[in-house]
């Protein structure tokens, strides 16, 4: 069995750089710790660090080993994050992590009825792009992820369990007084009007990249930019300029009259939201309960 104490005291000087910081964050002598890393060394006949003046540098095998022994102590460092919650947290903790329009638009509502119904057990909600959802549903970070599928550059986990929630559309909105509201237009008129959108590097912010690559049409001229949706919303209702926005998010401002949908020809891009989650036999029952909360309202709607 390989010694973990002493890949233990590899990454943390990998991490530190030396010797002498890793012993003062481990409160483990100087000698004690390199003496073990030799032994590691020379256990396997391999090299791990060499000097160069007066560091430590990683060899090439080292940098290699590196990484996975990360991966090795963030894991243990989740582990104890784990029966951590589970002392402090009898009733249970659910971890949700989700992309933008999930937190704001799609969990608050089912969180409200969870909580109804499980007023005991914590509920954290992070917020954080769709890729970095379903990485730390991977890495045990969360117990339910909530993001855009076509965000994702690879799901194929066969641990865990994907549940389509919608079917998102993305439309261009107006101010219902707009010259384009309820109109059918090119893309090329389009773009040519003022754009409120989201920052730089946001999903909906790239889908519209990629129209107007696809449609070799210049990008519109962003006058206005909000890291959020709700922000971008209220400016249109206003009165002022255009978006690209989710349907999920428009249709309710669509229903009240305060925005119209401009038919932008051959555009006609979606985003199915996917709840994940690892598989149901290992989940808690309020976690699974949750995930039904979900699909009920989801059927509901429909």
């Amino acid at each position: 069995m390989i010694n973990l104490h002493a890949l233990m005291l590899f990454y943390n000087v990998a991490l530190t750089g030396s010797v002498t910081e890793a012993s003062k964050r481990l409160n483990i002598s100087q000698p004690a710790i390199s003496a073990q890393i030799r032994n590691f060394e020379k256990q396997y006949n391999i090299i791990l660090f060499e000097k160069k003046g007066r560091s430590l540098v990683l060899t090439p095998f080292g940098q290699k080993l590196l990484k996975p022994t990360e991966k090795l102590f963030l894991l243990e460092e989740q582990i104890e994050s784990m029966i951590e919650d589970y002392h402090k947290h009898p009733q249970g903790k659910l971890r949700i992590s989700g992309n933008y329009l999930a937190t704001s638009f799609l969990i608050p509502k089912w969180a409200s009825l969870f909580k109804q119904r499980y007023p005991q057990v914590e509920v954290e909600i992070t917020t954080v792009n769709s890729q970095a959802a379903l990485e730390k549903l991977t890495n045990y970070e969360s117990d339910i992820a909530i993001f855009g599928s076509s965000e994702i550059t690879n799901h194929n986990e066969p641990h865990l369990h994907f549940m389509e929630l919608y079917q998102n559309e993305f439309k261009f909105v107006v101010a219902p007084n707009h010259k384009y509201a309820n109109r059918q237009i090119s893309l090329e008129d389009m773009v040519k009007e003022p754009f409120i959108m989201r920052e730089e590097g946001s999903a909906t912010r790239k889908k519209l990249i990629e129209v107007c690559d696809l449609q070799a049409v210049r990008l519109p001229k962003i006058e206005l930019q909000f890291n959020g949706i709700n922000e971008i919303i209220q400016a249109v209702v206003a009165g002022y300029g255009v978006s690209f926005v989710s349907s999920l998010v428009a249709s309710p401002f669509i229903e009240r009259g305060e925005l119209a949908i401009v038919d932008v020809i051959d555009v006609r891009i979606t985003n199915n939201i996917v709840l994940c989650s690892h598989d149901r036999g290992v989940l808690e029952s309020y976690i699974r309960d949750f995930i039904s909360i979900a699909k009920t309202v989801k059927e509901a709607e429909e």
